[in-house]
């Protein structure tokens, strides 16, 4: 017994006078382990510069490629023998400039009438001409068919409709709806893009998890694996159904991780949410880029989607839950929605239209109508800076439909008098134009989060101090309104303007693809839902930095929010569907 206790206390001895060297070796394993965390961000804080720039350009490049077919869905035979090609589904016909087809003579009306192609028949409508149409010599009254060999009339001016070439003429054999425009340029193969934006994930992934240690959240390991998980299943699909150029996914499956990782970094409890509605953002936008890609079903789709809108507003008045002063969400108990973001979506496709429609009074009246409805429930709820997204989008669409300057100036001043009413009479709107370029002024209270925001961006610098480092992450709304801030806190300015460069060229994408389009509801559709991202990215980042007033918009696919992201998604369908190219590599299926 006596031997036992001796050798107890001998250990125990030896024990003590090996604490302080275990203590040693347990702090310098923290310490290396700092020193590798330190040494890892110093490296990758180089390197996702790196690869955004690379990813952007790799992106775009494909997109900006491709040429027309030189051939056309079929022919106009003019007095003088010589043949007009047909290419588009419609074609305007007119004295005015900016007609597809110009007839510069004094006794035909500037828009004239409209030939169009559709259930695999050509029909000629008259867009209430004073000399009229004749089809054969008969003047037409409505929507009017027309055969190869058909003579059309208009007001004396003789022409006949003829078929494409014969090594075109397959052309009309095919679904209305197919392509018709070949690859050229340089084969891009995107799934190395794909690949660099898997490594760039990755990376900030590993990013995250060492600036939460000695911490760890599962959420933010589970929710990236689900997520590259469904990108990638999204992608192969994709890829193997469609024949369309993939580009304009990848750089929005770059812009939904950055989404992510802000979020981890300011809310990671709602980490959940936001993979939920990326999620169901995609679904959304392949169902509405299906549904889009025959006109048929979009008309049955567009007067839905109006009766949908109308209620979501009169419901979002009546039961809505007020917050900050708007009286933005419904509240629905197991889940909370904005309805004025699915609306955006409602309100690009009723200002969309076949070419035969746009022309004509009540069809505008229409729209007006609708727009009107849609920006006055807004400015009930007092969510004015939707209300400027909204009116911006109305005017770039009213102008794609009319082009009369002098009726959008008429509006543009109307909206501008009913601003400075709103201002004058709203005291909630007025202070945020007192902070409005004076926000040092107002540094502790309503100038508060933009102040912060600068400092919190300044001290990022060019490379950012890594995702999860940041303070702006405990700023209100940080990952809502003020997303450009911390995207230059943590993730540096040069990430922060690829990102805003991805989105500006979705808008320049769009404007590209309106010269081809093979439709105006296409051309009109892609150009409204660019300007929805345009505006509300310019009203994000210009807040933010205090150019312009703090209107508490989201930017696009990147801040956190379920129903902005769905509908991020959904209006990307419509941009989706105005390109009809086909990749390189499916030029031969």
């Amino acid at each position: 017994m006596n031997i036992f206790l001796e050798n107890v206390k001998q250990f125990l001895e030896w024990s003590i006078t090996k604490v302080p060297d275990i203590f040693e070796r347990i702090g310098n394993f923290f310490s290396y382990f700092e020193i590798t965390i330190g040494l890892y961000t110093f490296v990758v804080r180089w390197v996702f510069p790196i690869l955004a720039i690379t990813i952007f350009l790799r992106c775009i490049l494909p997109l900006l490629q491709g040429r027309k077919r030189a051939s056309a869905w079929g022919y106009l035979m003019m007095m003088d023998g010589s043949r007009v090609p047909l290419k588009h589904w419609e074609n305007s016909i007119g004295r005015s400039k900016v007609s597809d087809i110009v007839i510069a003579l004094p006794f035909v009306s500037r828009n004239h009438a409209v030939l169009t192609f559709r259930d695999r028949a050509w029909y000629i409508t008259d867009l209430g001409s004073k000399g009229g149409v004749k089809v054969n010599g008969i003047k037409i009254e409505a929507p009017q068919i027309v055969n190869y060999g058909d003579t059309i009339s208009l007001a004396g001016v003789k022409m006949t409709l003829l078929p494409a070439d014969e090594e075109e003429s397959g052309l009309l054999q095919q679904d209305d709806y197919t392509a018709t425009l070949i690859p050229s340029g340089r084969l891009f193969n995107s799934s190395a893009a794909f690949a660099l934006i898997l490594l760039f994930q990755f990376l900030g992934v590993i990013q995250v998890m060492l600036a939460m240690f000695p911490e760890v959240n599962l959420a933010v390991t589970l929710t990236f694996i689900v997520f590259i998980f469904a990108e990638t299943l999204h992608f192969h699909i994709k890829h193997w159904l469609s024949r369309k150029y993939l580009e304009l996914e990848l750089l929005c499956y770059f812009l939904c991780g950055m989404s992510l990782f802000i979020v981890s970094s300011a809310a990671p409890d709602l980490l959940y949410i936001q993979l939920a509605a990326i999620l169901f953002g995609m679904l959304v936008y392949s169902v509405l880029e299906f549904m889009i890609s025959d006109l048929g079903r979009t008309r049955k789709l567009k007067y839905l989607l109006a009766s949908t809108a109308i209620i979501l507003l009169v419901l979002n008045l009546a039961i809505g839950e007020t917050r900050y002063g708007a009286k933005l969400w419904i509240n629905l108990g197991f889940i909370t929605f904005q309805p004025s973001e699915f609306v955006k979506i409602a309100f690009v496709i009723v200002g969309t239209a076949a070419l035969d429609k746009l022309l004509t009074t009540r069809n505008m009246t229409a729209f007006i109508a609708f727009s009107g409805i849609c920006i006055g429930a807004l400015v009930l709820m007092r969510d004015f800076g939707t209300v400027v997204v909204f009116f911006g989008t109305f005017i770039v669409i009213a102008f794609m439909r009319s082009g009369d300057l002098r009726t959008i100036a008429l509006i543009s001043s109307g909206a501008l008098i009913g601003a400075m009413a709103v201002i004058a009479f709203m005291p909630y709107i007025a202070s945020r134009f007192a902070t409005w370029r004076n926000i040092w002024k107002y540094a502790n209270t309503t100038g508060f989060q933009q102040t912060r925001t600068l400092i919190a961006a300044a001290s990022g610098g060019l490379l950012g101090v890594g995702s999860g480092n940041g303070f702006l992450a405990s700023i209100a709304a940080a990952d809502t309104d003020l997303v450009f801030g911390i995207l230059c806190e943590e993730w540096g300015l040069l990430i922060a303007f690829i990102v805003v460069l991805i989105i500006v060229f979705l808008a320049v994408y769009a404007v590209f693809l309106t010269k081809n389009c093979r439709s105006s509801f296409y051309a009109i559709a892609a150009c409204g839902a660019a300007s929805i991202f345009l505006i509300q990215t310019a009203l994000n980042v210009l807040g933010t930095v205090d150019i312009l007033p703090l209107t508490g918009i989201t930017m696009p696919f990147v801040s956190r929010g379920g129903s902005s992201m769905i509908a991020s998604w959904g209006l990307l369908a419509f941009i989706k569907s105005a390109d009809d190219r086909i990749r390189p590599d499916k030029a031969g299926d």
